[in-house]
Parts: C-alpha cells; structure tokens; sequence
C-alpha cells in the first residue's frame, strides 16, 4: 500500500504541459510558472478543478515520488481539518487525518506560526531526529516513506489556517520546488479569497432567489428603461393575464393610465414609491406597489455595471384579501367553498396547474371544481369567469369596484 499515486501521467497524458527546467534557467521558469498561474486562476471559476490544478502543479514543480498535495483548512483548538482539494493521496488518507492527527502532529503545532504567504519547509523548522520520535510519523507516515513536508500558509479565518501541503520523501532536492511555490503563493491565496467570495455571494443570490419565488406576487427588477433584469417565477402568469406584456425582455402594463405612472416615477431622480391598481383583460384589478430605489452598480474590467432602479410588485401580498373575496363568491353564486377558492385564484391571473399545486390537489380534481364552477356560474371559459368575477357588485367593504384589499390603494385612471 502507497500513501502516493501515480497521477500525473494517468490523468494528464492527453495534455502537453510546458517542462519546469532543471537548471535555474529564470525565462524558462517564468513561461513554466505562468502557465500555473492561468490554472490556478481558471480554478475561481471551476471549483471543480482544483484537484486537477494541485496534479498540474505538482506534475510540474516536484521531485520525483512527491506526487501528493492538497489544500485543507485546519484548527488546533478544537483539532479539526477539512480538505478542499487533493491530488495524488490513496483512498481513505483524508478520513484517517481528519479522525486522528488533524491539528495535533508536529507539523501542523509548528506551521501555526509563520504568517500567511510563507513558504515552509519542515526540515527548516524540526530536525529529522525530532520528528521520527512523534507518533504522527511512526503511525502513519513512516510505513509510505514520507518524512518531509514543504507547505503554504494561505489564509487565516477564526483560529482556523489554510494551507497547501506537499509531503514526500526527504532524500529528494526541494529547492525547484520551493523556488516555484514562492512565486505561486500570493496567486493561491487571491484565488482561494475570490472562489470563497463568488462562493458567498452564489449562496446570498440563491437565498434571494428562494425567497422571492416563494413571494405570493409577481417581483421584477427594472432599470430606468424598464428593461427586465430580474423576477420571480410567479412574473409571467401576470402576463397570461392580460396584465402586463414582456417584450424583448422589457416590461410594460398593458393598462395605459399605468404605464404612464410607471414612466413618470422614472423619471423622478429620488427614492419614491406608487401602489395603485392597473387593469388587465376583462377589466379585471391587480394591486400594484413600484418602488424607486437607488440604483447600485458594481465595478467591473474598464466600466460599471448598474443594477436596478425599480422594484415592481404585483399581485396580492399576505393579509390582503384576494381578487375577489371568496365567500362573497361562494355566496352570489352558491358554489363549496374549494370552487370559490378556485374561482378567486383564476381570476387572481393563477393557472389551474398553479392550483393544484399550491393547494396539494392533482390537476384533475382542480378540472373536476372547475366544471362545477362553470355550471353554477354559466360560464363556458375560464375568460368569461374571470370577466363575470371582475363585473361581481361590490361588498359591504369595497366601493363601486371590485375590491382588492381592506383599504385597496387607487386605481390608476
């Protein structure tokens, strides 16, 4: 049994690397070391290639039998390590660390001192005599041969290091490896700091997502040219219901007295805000909040890139009442109360699917309500309930109109 594989030429044979020259040839060095320097760098992007990216470097920089590396975040109190990419280490090598030595070997006491960006060589820092007595090398190390340790302090978070690590056999020169990790180092760091950023900001942008498709209502994104940057999964059934129209990915109200809100407050250099109804097929009512924000932008290579500067709602928030209130529905014309139910979320722009599945039926039981409804109602199409819903006269609570909510906003005119 081998701690070390041989990787490099499994997995790299149908890529021709340029050779790291045997003397200290510095032109050479550098073509050599810049095209590390890409890999690394293509890795931000490519998380998934970082264990590729270790091979290539240690394909290229280290001595013969020094085929193993890997990048892990480690602690001492409590003694704990979690790898984040490895090349070259058999199976089961990262269990046995993790469990038994993580944090507690000779190694790993005496790397915490040095400051983030050294390159370290552990026969700089305890002599070999000292550490053939540890149990760390008895127990583990000594039956694969390995008594050496070159490393790179990456990164500190919280008590915890980040470090790449290259073990192998001491009897082998070093110094082109060492040489070549200098140079590496600072890259490694800026890399790892940008994956764990794009990685944070991945998972704030999947939360914001989650949240806003879990929303009861349309959101969308605008930029002053309305222009559509972002919405919710909820966006285009408001466009089945005649509400508004997407085109070209811009957004427009279908209603003209609402449109021409929406593009006055555009024009408005300062954070302001409208609620009010827009009007969509058969005269049916949607509630509509827009909000002016400031508008933020981001930094990028030679421009801006500016973010939105509308926020536009649609639909009903929690603790409003719907399009229509369902037990006046279900009242005027003496449908269960599942049918009214039905019958308020068709004319609040939902689809039967959107039905089923927010109330955990099949799409055939909605079919089977909607046939009642149709029979109690004398409609023949979901347009002409949802248009004999809209003309429904108004309850003790609303006015001359439909309402929308307890105190409904105004109707834009």
């Amino acid at each position: 049994m081998t701690l070390l594989r041989i990787f490099w030429g499994k997995c790299m044979q149908s890529d021709q690397l340029p050779v790291f020259p045997s003397d200290h040839n510095a032109p050479d060095e550098w073509e050599v070391l810049n095209a590390l320097i890409g890999e690394i760098y293509d890795s931000v992007l490519h998380p998934e290639s970082w264990n590729e990216t270790l091979a290539r470097i240690t394909g290229t920089l280290c001595p013969l039998s020094w085929e193993a590396a890997f990048i892990l975040w480690e602690s001492s109190n409590p003694p704990q390590a979690r790898f984040v990419a490895a090349t070259g280490l058999a199976a089961g090598i990262q269990e046995i660390y993790t469990a038994v030595y993580a944090g507690s070997h000779p190694w790993s006491r005496k790397f915490q001192r040095y400051g983030n960006g050294s390159v370290v060589d552990s026969y700089d820092i305890m002599t070999r005599e000292e550490f053939y007595e540890s149990e760390f090398f008895r127990n583990f190390l000594k039956p694969y041969g390995i008594d050496r340790l070159v490393g790179v302090l990456l990164d500190r978070r919280d008590g915890d290091r980040l470090g790449l690590m290259l073990p192998g056999p001491g009897d082998r020169d070093v110094e082109r490896l060492k040489r070549g990790l200098r140079v590496l180092a600072p890259h490694i760091q800026r890399a790892m700091r940008i994956s764990d950023r794009i990685a944070t900001l991945d998972l704030a942008a999947g939360a914001a997502r989650a949240a806003a498709d879990a929303a009861p209502f349309a959101i969308f994104s605008l930029d002053d040219q309305l222009n559509i940057l972002a919405a919710n999964n909820r966006a285009r059934r408001y466009e089945r219901a005649g509400f508004i129209r997407i085109a070209q990915d811009r957004f427009a109200f279908t209603h003209p007295a609402s449109q021409k809100r929406l593009l006055d407050l555009v024009k408005s250099a300062d954070p302001a805000g409208l609620a009010f109804q827009t009007v969509g097929a058969a005269d049916a009512e949607c509630p509509v909040l827009v909000a002016r924000v400031t508008r933020q932008s981001a930094q990028q290579l030679g421009s801006v890139r500016l973010g939105a500067s509308l926020i536009v709602t649609l639909g009903s928030a929690p603790g409003e009442t719907p399009v229509v209130e369902i037990d006046r529905v279900a009242q005027w014309f003496g449908l269960t109360p599942a049918e009214a139910r039905l019958a308020v979320a068709l004319a609040a722009g939902d689809t039967l699917q959107d039905y089923a599945a927010q109330r955990a039926v099949s799409v055939n039981s909605a079919r089977f309500l909607l046939k009642g409804i149709f029979r109690k109602t004398g409609a023949t199409s979901q347009a002409q309930l949802v248009a004999l819903l809209a003309r429904l006269p108004a309850g003790r609570e609303s006015g001359a109109s439909v309402s929308l909510t307890h105190n409904p906003p105004s109707r834009a005119r």
